[in-house]
């Protein structure tokens, strides 16, 4: 008996300490998204010239970054509590934000946005190389892959040479699955949104339109294709990347 109350007790800590864990990793991953949303925002006005609004955005996200670095930079949660980079990254992601505000302020939008786009990057590898996923980080790989995609917007493609066919069929198979990825990953509540529906429905559609004109050896419409498929990229990235 005692023996079985002893296992009991054990246990019991066991899952209130993996409970606590848990929350704990939820609240940093809430605490993460006060600084992206303001930080798209940012890069967003800052790609059409908008630097006086961007300034805006980007002083919600210092602060949001800072109550991070302020609850989390010296005590994280535990899966990065062994993370030697998780100082690095702090410093890192703190100079590019700081860097971006200063020169937002000063009007210098391109080199604004520059200055900010490692913040992303820095973000998705911490969670990475510590065994975490979030929704962005599926959104951050099916961004990457419409950059390998948009190369052909800029060179018309050769489509009659069977290498440059392989290649954009390889590339757009790769957006579709890593699509369909996102799609499966999606949070329940996310996946049940009307907005959300429509804008993966219509991005489904599109990648799918782009393998005809490979096989036909038309580029201009895959271009056509391409245009249309961008906007949904970006709109996948502001909404939920």
């Amino acid at each position: 008996m005692r023996n079985f109350i002893a296992f009991f007790g054990f246990m019991l800590v066991l899952f209130s300490s993996t409970v606590s864990n848990a929350d704990e990793i939820s609240s940093f991953h809430d605490a993460i998204e006060k600084v992206n949303q303001p930080y798209k925002s940012a890069l967003f006005y800052l790609r059409t010239d908008n630097a006086g609004v961007a300034g805006l955005e980007l002083s919600l996200a210092e602060a949001a970054w800072k109550g991070v670095v302020q609850q989390y930079g010296k005590k994280p949660p535990k899966p990065l509590a062994d993370d030697a980079s998780w100082p690095q990254t702090v410093q890192e992601v703190s100079k590019a934000i700081d860097s971006g505000v200063k020169l937002a302020a000063k009007g210098e939008s391109k080199p604004a946005r520059t200055a900010l786009l490692p913040v992303r990057e820095h973000l998705y590898q911490m969670r990475k190389r510590n065994g975490l996923r979030v929704m962005a980080d599926c959104v951050y790989d099916l961004n990457a892959a419409m950059d390998v995609l948009f190369y052909w917007r800029r060179n018309l493609a050769d489509f009659t040479d069977p290498s440059v066919q392989r290649k954009a069929k390889a590339a757009s198979h790769h957006y579709i699955n890593q699509l369909k990825l996102c799609r499966s990953e999606a949070p329940e509540k996310l996946e049940a949104d009307p907005d959300f529906k429509s804008v993966m429905d219509g991005a489904a559609k599109s990648a799918a339109s782009l393998l005809k004109p490979i096989e036909e050896k038309r580029p201009d419409s895959f271009i056509n294709v391409l245009r249309e498929l961008k906007s949904f990229d970006v709109i996948i990235f502001v909404r939920w990347g």
